[in-house]
């Protein structure tokens, strides 16, 4: 035996030494076999501890980038909402779409895990007129806006699973290293003939953009704030839910 007893028994001395978690044993029985006369013996146990090791190291980094997914509360209307219908037109610009190459006025995006549980939500969008048509003047929808039943709204909604290198992803801010793989879930609204039904408070204000030919641009106007958000869907489904 010509392993360097003496070294291992200082190197067993220093704290950050974990024998007792197998981290350093793999070392350890490296060490003592490859300086050891009985090397083919001792071979399959530092192979053994090596591989070992690998896997506990493995399984960390796994339970590390592990999410769990949450259930979100359900939307609720604001007290002293309505519901109008309409079609969507821009009001003063667009915004980039998170998944796509395409401008949108509203975008939602979620990523499920397998028993429902929202791992990720990204929204993006921009304040946009609502026509109402023989109802009266457009209205402007502004402020916290979000769209009902994502993956289900307007007429190419996005349904299908994800991994932690689709590259969609990346455009939704999640960094490389985050494990974020499941079922995306995603729709947007464009600036199309789509009947859509927003819900909120309606109020009247003054908007100077629209004041061309107007008594001082007061508008109705629906707004969303934080806890009360405008909820934007798709009438179809709307009506589906009335019958």
């Amino acid at each position: 035996m010509v392993a360097p007893v003496e070294l291992v028994r200082e190197l067993l001395r220093y704290r950050d030494m974990k024998m007792g978690s197998g981290r350093d044993w793999a070392f350890i029985t490296a060490m003592i076999a490859g300086g050891s006369i009985a090397f083919p013996l001792l071979a399959p146990i530092a192979i053994g501890s090596m591989a070992m090791l690998g896997v506990s190291k493995i399984r960390a980094i796994r339970q590390r980038a592990v999410f769990a997914g949450i259930e979100l509360p359900a939307l609720h209307r604001a007290p002293g909402a309505r519901t109008v219908v309409g079609k969507a037109r821009r009001f003063r610009t667009t915004v980039s779409s998170m998944l796509a190459d395409t401008q949108v006025l509203l975008e939602h995006a979620v990523v499920k895990d397998r028993s429902g549980g929202v791992l990720l939500r990204r929204s993006a969008g921009t304040a946009f007129l609502l026509d109402r048509g023989s109802e009266g003047d457009p209205m402007l929808v502004t402020g916290a806006l979000r769209l009902v039943a994502p993956g289900l709204f307007g007429t190419s909604p996005l349904r299908e699973p994800v991994k932690r290198s689709d590259p969609r992803l990346r455009r939704m801010g999640v960094p490389v290293e985050f494990a974020i793989a499941g079922d995306l879930e995603a729709s947007s609204l464009l600036e199309d003939e789509l009947q859509i039904a927003v819900t909120g408070v309606i109020e009247h204000e003054a908007v100077a953009d629209l004041a061309f030919h107007r008594d001082g641009g007061t508008v109705p106007v629906m707004r969303g704030v934080a806890g009360a958000p405008v909820l934007v869907e798709d009438w179809r489904l709307l009506g589906a839910l009335a019958r």
